[in-house]
């Protein structure tokens, strides 16, 4: 219960950001330049703060983040297998925004579940985690939303495109300062906490006002299909594997806590910046954001007991 309270104040804001929207308080031609403001200086600033300040010798590296980066991976084939099967069923901003559904995650909710369950040792894994998968997964959703968006690029257009992505810049410059061993000044680090602090929110506010209501009650198949592979298929391929790395069952649940949880937010701004469909990912995430509230307390007290 104390696990489904946590997780209810993210749905409570996406209704928010609905309510903003259907009142007209905030129309809906004004969201652009908001979700302009989030993915160009909200998100990087949430990124480069918590890359720089992850101890990577707070927790094992080893047979979790090795884990973590299989699931991951395999994960992302099965989607890629799915578009490769049928490109008619399945066109390219559905694609791409199914596999930001599937990969990304929201690791706030994952440090906010683990800290709850497991205590230090819990945040530890999930800081872990959010080092290990954050910068890479960026990179790669970037590159799959360049390769598979509305133009045609070469190679190098998409490489281009990865280096001037600022989420890709902000992990970048928290990777460079925490492998450096540089330490913000205070100064610096309280106006960036400041302004990150506003990330999260304004970026589940995007989300609810994207909400449609009857395609929500009315579910496309790409919905079905997106809450199917997360939290379904990827929590299925982090528990088959797990054991072959020997994890213990904090580890498990902490593993759970990073797949069991909904896609990250900044992926809905992503997809709207980046030619996916923005709509999928609100209906999608919306859905796992409600399931999370009855699977991830099942899932703790199924591994603890």
């Amino acid at each position: 219960m104390d696990l489904a309270l946590a997780i209810l104040p993210i749905l409570l804001t996406l209704l928010t950001g609905y309510g903003l929207v259907a009142t007209g308080m905030i129309p809906k031609e004004h969201w652009p330049a908001i979700e302009t403001l989030s993915f160009r200086l909200l998100i990087p600033v949430i990124l480069l703060r918590i890359i720089s300040k992850v101890d990577f010798g707070a927790a094992s590296v080893g047979p979790f983040a090795l884990t973590l980066i299989s699931t991951v991976s395999l994960a992302a084939l099965a989607v890629l297998g799915l578009r490769l099967l049928s490109q008619s069923a399945l066109p390219n901003p559905g694609f791409t925004t199914l596999f930001q559904t599937t990969t990304r995650w929201n690791g706030f909710v994952g440090l906010a579940a683990a800290e709850l369950f497991l205590g230090v040792e819990g945040t530890a894994l999930i800081a872990l985690a959010m080092a290990v998968l954050v910068a890479p997964l960026n990179v790669v959703n970037v590159a799959v939303l360049s390769s598979f968006g509305p133009n045609k690029v070469s190679a190098g257009r998409v490489a281009l495109n990865i280096l001037k992505n600022p989420l890709v810049q902000g992990g970048a410059l928290g990777l460079a300062l925490n492998l450096g061993g540089v330490a913000l000044p205070k100064p610096i680090d309280d106006t960036l906490e400041l302004i990150g602090r506003a990330g999260l929110g304004v970026g589940i506010l995007a989300i609810g006002a994207g909400i449609s209501f009857k395609r929500l009650l009315l579910p496309h198949w790409h919905t079905i299909l997106g809450f199917a592979l997360r939290p379904g298929l990827i929590c299925m391929i982090f528990l088959a594997i797990a054991p072959i790395f020997a994890l213990t069952p904090e580890q498990m649940l902490a593993g759970i806590f990073v797949f069991g949880v909904s896609c990250a937010t900044n992926g809905y701004v992503v997809a709207r910046q980046m030619g996916g469909d923005a709509d999928l990912y609100a209906d999608v995430m919306t859905w796992q954001t409600v399931l999370s509230l009855v699977f991830l307390p099942a899932m703790a007290i199924w591994l603890l007991q």
